[in-house]
C-alpha cells in the first residue's frame, strides 16, 4: 500500500470470545503488517472463563505471535475494558473493535484520506447510513436499536445515526477527554459521544458492512433496559457538572 497508516493501537474487549479471536488473529496480523507501519493489538480480558483465556494465551505463545498483549482486569463490562485499552495504548490513534469483528478490520481503510491520515479525531462506523449493509440482524434488535437511537438524540442531543457500532477510531491526543467516561457497561459509547460534543470534537460517520454475530454478549431485554436507565443518569450527571462549573 502506498500510504500506510503510520501507527495504530487496536483495542479489543473480550469476554469469552477467545475461540472467535483465535480464528481472527492470523488475518488481523496479516492485515496490520500490510497496512500499518507500527501497530499493537491489546486484548482486554474481563469477566470471562479462565480456561478460555488460557486457550487464547497458549495459542498466541505457541504460534509466536508478536504485537499482541493480553490484559486481564477484574471489572466486568465493555466500557471498563475499553477504558483500560485507552489507558494502556502506546499510540495516539486507537481503533476500538468488537472481538467478533462484525465490522471487518479492512473497513479502517475507509476511515483514511488520500494521504493515509484519518479523516478526523473521532471516526466511527455506522450501520444506519444509506450505503451501510447489515446481515443476519434480528428484527427485534433493529427495532430496539431504532428506539435507543431516538432516545439518545432527544435526551442528549447527539445527532449521530449509530452510537453503538463497535468500530471506532479515536485520536487520544486531540480528543483529550475520551478517557473520562464513567459507565463500565455498553452505555460507555453514548457517554463518549457526549464528551465529544462537549469538547466540540467533530464526529465523522462512515457507512460499514455489518454481519451480526448470533453469539453476541448483548441481552436485548436486560442490557437495553440498563442502557436506557444510563441515558438518564448521564444526562443528570453532566447537568450537575455543568451547574457546578458556574
Amino acid at each position: 500500500m502506498e500510504n500506510q497508516i503510520n501507527q495504530l493501537s487496536l483495542v479489543i474487549p473480550c469476554k469469552n470470545d477467545e475461540k472467535t479471536l483465535i480464528k481472527k488473529i492470523p488475518y488481523l496480523i496479516d492485515f496490520c503488517k500490510n497496512y500499518i507501519k507500527n501497530f499493537e493489538i491489546l486484548i482486554i480480558l474481563n469477566g470471562g472463563d479462565e480456561t478460555s483465556t488460557l486457550e487464547l494465551s497458549n495459542f498466541i505463545e505457541n504460534h509466536n505471535i508478536q504485537n499482541i498483549e493480553l490484559i486481564t482486569i477484574n471489572t466486568v463490562g465493555k466500557g471498563a475494558a475499553v477504558k483500560m485499552g485507552l489507558n494502556s495504548a502506546k499510540y495516539n490513534n486507537i481503533l476500538i473493535s468488537d472481538a467478533d469483528f462484525s465490522v471487518g478490520i479492512d473497513h479502517i481503510l475507509k476511515f483514511l484520506d488520500e494521504k493515509g491520515d484519518f479523516l478526523g479525531d473521532f471516526v466511527v462506523g455506522s450501520r444506519k447510513m444509506k450505503t451501510s449493509n447489515i446481515s443476519k440482524t434480528p428484527f427485534s434488535r433493529i427495532i430496539t436499536g431504532f428506539v435507543y437511537t431516538a432516545l439518545v438524540k432527544s435526551l442528549l442531543g447527539i445527532s449521530v445515526s449509530d452510537t453503538q457500532c463497535g468500530f471506532k477510531v479515536i485520536n487520544i491526543q486531540n480528543f483529550k477527554t475520551c478517557k473520562d467516561f464513567t459507565k463500565e457497561g455498553f452505555s460507555y459509547d453514548v457517554e463518549l459521544f457526549f464528551l465529544a460534543k462537549q469538547e466540540e470534537i467533530k464526529v465523522m460517520e462512515i457507512p460499514v458492512d455489518y454481519i451480526h454475530d448470533e453469539k453476541s454478549n448483548v441481552s436485548i431485554s436486560s442490557d437495553t433496559i440498563t442502557m436506557a436507565k444510563d441515558l438518564l443518569i448521564i444526562l443528570w450527571e453532566y447537568r450537575i457538572r455543568k451547574l457546578l462549573k458556574r
